[in-house]
């Protein structure tokens, strides 16, 4: 997937690129559920190409790197959270509830620090692929 942004802040080696609601937003009826009224949204990314704040750039990320992100923040919450509730109906209707719940309690805690682990060494952070325009040029 490619996004055009704008850099709005810089790291080391990291930039926070804004973007703005797309056209296929606005017609969408869920829309202000994705962003909170037609605002922005900022994304943090990898500056390879050594771009300022204020410059318009494609950010990137490979699909599958995107899918598995998707899998460990969406999938594993509540793949736990329905083994959780099979094992819990050994001992009853509460304890299924009960172990449905930890399981997706569990499923989060373990997303949370699977995104930490990652955003460390940034093997799953979108790129800057291309800077369209520079501030000030």
């Amino acid at each position: 997937m490619r996004k055009i942004g704008r850099v709005v802040a810089l790291g080391e080696s990291r930039a926070t690129v804004c973007f703005e609601p797309g056209e296929a937003c606005k017609k969408c009826d869920a829309g202000a559920l994705c962003h909170a009224a037609g605002s922005k949204h900022t994304v943090l990314v990898e500056n390879n190409e050594h771009a300022r704040v204020g410059d318009d750039v494609y950010v990137e990320q490979a699909p599958g790197k995107a899918l598995l992100s998707a899998f460990f923040l969406f999938g594993l919450p509540v793949i736990l959270a329905v083994l959780g509730l099979v094992f819990g109906v050994r001992w009853g209707e509460m304890w299924s509830i009960l172990c449905g719940i930890s399981g997706f309690a569990l499923g989060l805690t373990i997303a949370k620090l699977i995104n930490n682990l990652l955003a460390r060494n940034s093997l799953f952070l979108p790129r800057i692929t291309e800077v369209l325009k520079k501030e000030g040029s």
